[in-house]
């Protein structure tokens, strides 16, 4: 069994990105999503809006998932180290 690495929040969602697939709608807009992460999708009007649309999603999934305490994918034997604070 291969040890899970802990990264920080910059290397998880750098990672996430690499996952990131890229589409050419008819109308020329980009669809980008990450499959490793369900719902995270956006577009942008550019290949290049799409690419910082997505950085955006990534970051926005994973904090709403923490908010949540939804389980976080492993990536590449990589999981993001974090600590949820129990104070009201």
């Amino acid at each position: 069994m291969e040890a899970i690495v802990k990264v920080n929040f910059e290397q998880y969602l750098r990672l996430a990105l690499t996952y990131a697939e890229f589409h050419q709608n008819e109308d020329g807009t980009w669809t980008a999503e990450v499959p490793l992460l369900p719902g995270c999708i956006t577009w942008g009007a550019t290949r290049s809006e799409a690419v910082e649309m997505i950085r955006d999603a990534i970051e926005a999934w994973v904090i709403t998932a923490l908010r949540f305490r939804d389980k976080l994918p492993v990536i590449d034997g990589n999981a993001l180290q974090y600590s949820i604070d129990e104070t009201p």
